[in-house]
């Protein structure tokens, strides 16, 4: 790591591709470096890339250093988590010392889907202020992490979750506060509902292609969250999914999203740059009170921000269809003999002029025409609009 380099304290790490063993400072997987994480030689467990990496954690680490512990559960986890057996060990613990590692094949679960709010307390780490780093990757036949089961681990800084996980539920990381890093699985299908809400450390957010609902208010009130990405599975985005997130600034919907849920990003008062398809039917008052978002249509001339952003999808459709058209097009041009007029006359007999053609073809050819001119002039003049 170079001395000008940023340490990477608070970013959200969510591929599958990840490696879940990382430099505790900088958050680099072991896969992607050029030599082994070495253990700090006091508490044996925290794990570094190189010294500049130890050197900049220390001081934030040698707070909790000779009381770190941790917790192997090689099996019985089922009957260890339902009796609370674990959860009484780990609040005997000080705040952020336990790193917790469980890899009981066996377990298939852990806590309750269906568990009713009045029971959360219940739940098996609920309000474990002891836990800082938590793996799951060894139980490989894990599917389901129930509703509050990791609520208010407020020194949480981690988690990695297996490759057999497709469910996360309700209120399931809710004000874990201190959570910076999660692995999603490319298994998972389903986010609850506020199952990140109030995770103020979070700072940005990409979620695997298997997803296709996340739950109402499920990242509500991340207040340090920046951008977003959804998968192009993703057909549904609860009511309230991203409220309240004062510093994101940008979204990318996926064409294959169906429904936007009530103030979906209400309150994003940042939020200024946004893709949203034309498949998506919004809720009401979707963008309330995203006031950079409220501007840039106003200045565009629109009445609302839903006609802005409708507007702009169509413009940004029509340009990806135009480069697509353009690569046809210059690939014939390269294929054809002839002179530099003839070749060009060549490509664009390949554009039917009636309406045999495709509706691509047949839009690229109505939108040459409007340009002004014919042949490679109207081609042209069409083109230099986009790029």
């Amino acid at each position: 790591m170079s001395k000008n380099a940023t340490p990477n304290v608070s970013s959200l790490s969510l591929t599958s591709r990840t490696q879940y063993r990382c430099c505790w400072y900088c958050g680099r997987g072991e896969k992607i470096l050029p030599t082994k994480l070495q253990k700090c030689g006091r508490c044996g467990l925290a794990e570094y890339c190189n010294r500049e990496c130890q050197r900049g954690d220390w001081k934030l680490h040698k707070a909790k250093c000779k009381r770190l512990t941790e917790i192997v559960v090689e099996k019985d986890a089922k009957n260890r988590l339902q009796s609370g057996a674990l959860k009484r060990r780990l609040d005997t613990l000080s705040e952020g010392t336990v790193i917790l590692t469980i890899r009981d094949k066996d377990l298939t679960t852990i806590g309750d889907m269906n568990l009713a709010p009045e029971r959360g307390r219940e739940a098996p780490f609920y309000g474990c202020k002891s836990l800082l780093r938590v793996d799951l990757k060894g139980c490989t036949n894990l599917t389901s992490v129930g509703n509050f089961v990791f609520f208010g681990c407020s020194s949480l800084t981690s988690v990695v979750l297996p490759d057999s996980l497709t469910q996360l539920g309700e209120h399931a990381f809710q004000n874990c506060s201190s959570l910076t890093s999660v692995v999603f699985p490319n298994s998972l299908t389903q986010i609850g509902l506020a199952a990140f809400a109030m995770c103020s450390s979070l700072t940005s957010v990409v979620l695997p292609d298997s997803l296709t609902q996340i739950g109402k208010g499920a990242f509500n009130m991340c207040s340090s969250l920046t951008s977003m990405v959804l998968p192009d599975s993703l057909t549904q985005l609860g009511e309230a999914a991203f409220a309240g997130c004062s510093s994101l600034t940008s979204v990318v919907l996926p064409d294959s999203l169906t429904q936007l849920g009530e103030c979906a990003f209400g309150g994003c008062s940042s939020l200024m740059s946004v893709v949203l398809p034309d498949s998506a039917e919004l809720g009401d008052e979707v963008f309330l009170e995203c006031d950079a978002l409220l501007q840039k249509a106003t200045l565009a001339g629109f009445a609302t921000v839903e006609l802005f952003l409708r507007d702009r999808y169509k413009r940004i459709t029509l340009r990806k269809l135009v480069l697509r058209l353009l690569r046809k097009y210059n690939q014939a041009v390269n294929d054809a003999g002839g002179t530099e007029a003839e070749k060009h006359a060549s490509a664009l007999a390949q554009f039917p002029a009636d309406n045999s053609g495709s509706l691509e073809v047949g839009l690229f050819l109505q939108k040459m025409n409007i340009s002004g001119g014919d042949g490679e002039k109207g081609l042209v003049g069409y083109i230099l609009k986009f790029v």
